[in-house]
């Protein structure tokens, strides 16, 4: 747990190395994307968000989208899957450090399950479908997820001016996206990783390559005798290791006794 605690706040710090200097905007490669949510638009932020670069397909901007921006995100899904949320995403950080505070929680449940399946209708139709129909109907450019439902860019515009000593220079409260982002950080004190779990469409899509991304959580079938305490102690809402929901957070490797669990291939 200690290494992926120093790897979340590594990666934070990278993603938004503006904060100490800007000469990693200077000098990172054009459209270069960093692996977990992360807004471009931040001034802290060092490079683009996969979700960008992920409606940007569908809203006919593809043609204009650098081979080298598609080569790095499907690097990033091949290799790593859900990986990234577990360990290289700073918003799953920020929630993760919110569950820590000490109040009542509503750990996983049938219906916390079935709200997992939620965040594939935000993957399907805020990210894919209304950006592909605002491109073909009205010939407009429309980010839908990223304008009106990802808390990230009001969670990072509003820690980079509260750490510069400014004044966030907007009406948070007239932007439904931020309005989101006081929902999501409530939630999170009662809750492990709301937005992981049941609205994040990029952990959505990165579930799919779970199974086979070559750095997640492993089973050794010959080692396993199906105690089922791997499923048990594991806060998000898997059916088994592995699948489609675990971000390889490696609380199931911790508590095995039969060393069935590992990081890598099978």
């Amino acid at each position: 747990m200690i290494k992926r605690r120093i790897a979340q706040v590594v990666s934070t710090i990278l993603y938004n190395a503006g904060l100490i200097s800007d000469l990693p905007r200077r000098y990172m490669p054009s459209r270069f994307c960093v692996p977990g949510l992360n807004c471009q638009f931040c001034p802290a932020s060092v490079a683009g968000c996969p979700l960008n670069y992920l409606q940007g397909i569908f809203a006919g901007r593809w043609r204009r989208l650098p081979i080298s921006s598609i080569a790095w995100f499907l690097l990033f899904t091949i290799a790593l899957g859900r990986v990234i949320c577990g360990w290289l995403c700073p918003f799953g950080l920020f929630q993760d450090l919110l569950d820590k505070v000490p109040l009542p929680k509503i750990h996983k449940n049938k219906v916390t399950r079935g709200l997992s399946y939620v965040k594939y209708f935000f993957l399907f139709g805020v990210v894919c479908a209304i950006p592909a129909y605002m491109a073909i109907a009205e010939n407009r450019t429309v980010l839908a997820f990223c304008r009106y439902v990802c808390p990230n860019l009001y969670f990072d515009q509003t820690l980079y001016a509260l750490i510069k000593g400014q004044e966030p220079g907007m009406n948070l409260f007239a932007e439904p996206a931020f309005l989101f982002l006081i929902a999501i950080i409530i939630a999170s004190l009662f809750i492990f990783r709301p937005f992981c779990r049941f609205i994040c469409p990029l952990g959505a899509f990165y579930g799919f390559f779970n199974k086979t991304s070559l750095f997640s959580i492993k089973v050794d079938k010959t080692k396993c005798i199906n105690c089922h305490a791997c499923e048990k102690v594991c806060p998000m809402d898997i059916k088994k290791v592995g699948d489609r929901e675990c971000i390889s957070c490696g609380k199931c490797k911790s508590i095995c006794h039969f060393g069935a669990i590992h990081y890598g291939r099978k």
